[in-house]
């Protein structure tokens, strides 16, 4: 008689284990968009031209480039000296575009210097990011 009252509870409740996985998936989708790496940059703004509200890292090449001069891509710095060559492997795995986005008071050198690095790794055109003025993006 006993045995008969504890096959009833044999099974396991899926109930609970379903709605824990939901609040997970639902914890992780809310905040995957805030970890995304970046460099605190501030490019100048304008109120021309076309305005680029999100780069496809899949797509293309953001590097960027703080007051400083560091630079990274994807929030982990880069050297100088390797810009080069991450820029042809990044070409060469199907990133056709790329793009600088630096701070406004870089100095104009290392932003050449960057440019130059670019172009050796292929790139023969290099969009620079800018900011919106108008605050539209």
């Amino acid at each position: 008689m006993i045995k008969q009252r504890y096959k009833q509870f044999a099974t396991i409740n899926v109930t609970n284990l379903v709605d824990v996985t939901f609040v997970l998936l639902v914890v992780f989708m809310l905040s995957a968009p805030v970890m995304q790496r970046q460099v605190d940059v501030t490019p100048p703004s304008t109120d021309q031209g076309q305005i680029i509200s999100r780069l496809d890292p899949g797509e293309s090449l953001v590097v960027e480039m703080d007051a400083l001069g560091n630079i990274s891509i994807a929030g982990e710095t880069v050297s100088h000296e390797d810009l080069s060559s991450l820029a042809e492997a990044a070409l060469a795995s199907g990133r056709s575009e790329a793009y600088l986005r630096a701070d406004g008071q870089v100095q104009y050198a290392t932003l050449a210097g960057a440019l130059t690095e670019l172009r050796r790794g292929g790139y023969a055109n290099v969009g620079l990011v800018q900011e919106s003025a108008r605050g539209d993006q």
